[in-house]
């Protein structure tokens, strides 16, 4: 197929240097060596997806906007809106999650194990690592199964991808919202705030917990004495199973909470991790 570049700006185009002729805030260039690298990647990501069942899928890059909103909390806010056109308001894919479970719905679907490795879109600040255009590789099990075992295949799934890739040592951090969310009932936060609180300890990968706890009580409305009970929780750290013992011990704060002990107990779940 050929291409036009006949309004393609030159090296020695002195029109395009005064117009300043670039990508746009957020959104990068890959070169062929990249796009090797890249490909290699895929496929061994790819590879590891097909080895536990998953099918491909692909959805639009844009969905109706009233499918997106309301998914993500505050991050909704982060949607690119398209114009109108033809009375459908429309948004950009912010996530390939979402778009998956409008596919199960429309298809009117109970299980399926899905990959799918496609750009998502986040009308973001940027900066050093973060993007407005990006990849992401989603292997996600819907469906009813017996508590956790879904869960630890998407471990599995993800020790598999990232030991092949032979990146080194890597740690792997879990966050499991029901759990979350009985840690927050136990600090005393009222329900209607768990979402917004849920998006301030998102930023503990970015922040120290001093900066999310400022966050909580002069943004959000926190009392002191509850955000420092929830610093208590999130701050613990620990090889797995020893920290399970210790949260598990009849003096633990969690222990008997209905929502923490039953953390993967709802009936139909998406479960999946996103690389």
């Amino acid at each position: 197929m050929a291409t036009d570049l006949s309004s393609a700006a030159g090296p020695n185009d002195t029109r395009a240097s005064r117009r300043g002729v670039k990508v746009p805030k957020g959104t990068r260039d890959f070169d062929p060596l990249q796009m090797a690298i890249r490909e290699k990647v895929f496929g061994i990501v790819t590879g590891v997806f097909k080895r536990h069942g998953g099918v491909a899928l692909d959805t639009p890059v844009f969905e109706l906007k009233e499918t997106l909103m309301g998914k993500y909390g505050e991050d909704s806010r982060l949607i690119y809106d398209l114009a109108d056109q033809g009375g459908e308001l429309s948004s950009l894919r912010y996530d390939l999650t979402v778009p998956f479970a409008r596919y199960l719905a429309t298809k009117k679907l109970t299980s399926m194990r899905r990959y799918h490795i496609a750009k998502v879109y986040r009308r973001d600040n940027t900066g050093r690592g973060r993007f407005r255009e990006f990849y992401q590789c989603d292997f996600d099990i819907a469906g009813q199964y017996e508590s956790m075992v879904p869960d630890f295949e998407i471990l599995k799934v993800l020790t598999e991808i990232l030991d092949k890739l032979n990146i080194g040592d890597y740690e792997v951090k879990l966050n499991h919202r029901r759990l979350l969310d009985g840690m927050l009932e136990l600090c005393g936060v009222p329900a209607e705030k768990f979402r917004t609180i849920c998006s301030a300890i998102d930023k503990l990968d970015k922040l120290a917990w001093e900066d999310v706890r400022k966050e909580m009580v002069l943004d959000k409305g926190l009392t002191e004495d509850v955000a420092d009970k929830i610093g208590n929780l999130v701050k613990m750290r620990g090889k797995p199973m020893e920290l399970l013992d210790e949260l598990m011990k009849e003096d633990s704060p969690i222990h008997g909470n209905a929502a923490s002990q039953q953390s993967s107990a709802w009936p139909q779940l998406l479960h999946g991790c996103d690389i």
